[in-house]
């Protein structure tokens, strides 16, 4: 049975409730990027984060596949279409698709190529949701271009709807690898203007600075204090000085936020777990590092195996800068195998267990494993 696109003249219910999803899926998008990564409502929607992660996901996928649907099958013989109508979305629509998928690739693609598409994903939603208003606005209006202008009507092929999604697929991925935005970047610095260290947007790379809590918390180094107890021999509290004082550790690594924005190559300096347990002897059946931090609520839990990984650190700076107050200042843990949400800030207590403990994003629905 084929599917009957046109009844009496018109677009049948099928195409024109395909239309309608698709607009209206990529307004849910938008809703649901916006409640993942500003911080504003990131924060007041805590308990719903995992779920709206799957939801923004689920909703791209279909999203992607809508667009493909042009391509099932020429349109009728002779039925024209309004030009911008279908080259704007289908463009813009696989561009996004294209960096959306670059960023759910966590282990599939180079970190080089996912921090700036996470910048580029919002760019092109960005213009494709200006369209979106523009479109409903001429619509409601009954406004059209010239028919024969070069936003008109055309009657076009099957191959006409693949190069213009190809052009969006396509460019959109080399686009975002090409990356002319860190290229101009770059060209500011060589100016002497400021560039952004480590890639990606925002200060020293990072997209954006997430707090469970109503703003950042703030302490100063003659007042801050490590307290390192638990099932151990020996249990400890450190000043700043006495932290300094121990053997650091630098690394390079990148860094991977759960809602889908990524850090190429961060420098990270601090101090490696293994020399909290050499000053306070954990018990022999302890199994698991808990952390703490001065915030009040915020707290995790790493495996001692995790937490003894070479990579994981309690680290005091970032770039070669010490820690910025949103980034964690003074000491935050970095753990590099897992997402961002496993790196608490603000660290003011490590504790060594016999027992798990549910850290405060696993008590909202986020995995205990949260490797990439």
């Amino acid at each position: 049975m084929k599917v009957q696109w046109l009844k009496h003249g018109k677009w049948s219910p099928l195409l024109q409730g395909l239309h309608y999803y698709t607009i209206g899926s990529f307004v849910l998008l938008i809703a649901t990027g916006m409640a993942l990564y500003y911080p504003a409502v990131h924060t007041v929607l805590i308990p719903y984060l995992p779920l709206i992660y799957k939801v923004h996901i689920l909703l791209g996928l279909v999203f992607g596949v809508t667009l493909l649907t042009p391509l099932l099958r020429l349109l009728p013989k002779g039925k024209t279409i309004w030009r911008l109508d279908w080259l704007i979305p289908l463009v813009f629509g696989g561009a996004i698709v294209a960096t959306g998928l670059l960023l759910w690739g966590v282990t599939v693609f180079p970190t080089v190529w996912r921090a700036p598409a996470f910048a580029w994903h919002g760019y092109f939603t960005s213009v494709l949701g200006a369209w979106v208003l523009i479109h409903a606005f001429y619509k409601v209006l009954g406004l059209r271009p010239r028919p024969n202008g070069w936003a008109g009507r055309i009657d076009p092929e099957r191959r006409q709807f693949i190069r213009w999604l190809g052009v969006g697929v396509l460019g959109g991925a080399l686009w975002t690898v090409l990356d002319p935005a860190a290229a101009l970047r770059s060209l500011l610095s060589l100016g002497g203007g400021v560039s952004t260290a480590g890639g990606g947007t925002g200060s020293n790379g990072f997209a954006e600075y997430y707090t469970v809590i109503n703003g950042f918390p703030s302490t100063t180094l003659d007042k801050y204090r490590l307290t390192v107890n638990g099932q151990v021999a020996k249990p400890q509290t450190l000043t700043w000085t006495e932290l300094q004082s121990l053997p650091p550790l630098s690394e390079q690594e990148n860094f991977h936020c759960v809602t889908g924005w990524s850090v190429a190559g961060v420098h990270w300096e601090g101090v490696h777990i293994s020399q909290l347990a050499s000053l306070v002897e954990p018990e022999s059946d302890v199994q698991y590092v808990h952390f703490y931090s001065f915030d009040g609520v915020y707290t995790e839990s790493l495996r001692l195996a995790e937490a003894l990984d070479p990579t994981v650190l309690l680290a005091y700076k970032l770039n070669g800068q010490p820690l910025r107050k949103e980034a964690g200042f003074p000491v935050r843990l970095v753990v590099p195998k897992m997402y961002g949400y496993k790196s608490i800030k603000w660290v003011s207590r490590v504790e060594f267990s016999t027992h798990p403990l549910t850290g405060y994003w696993e008590a909202r629905g986020y995995p205990s494993e949260a490797f990439l």
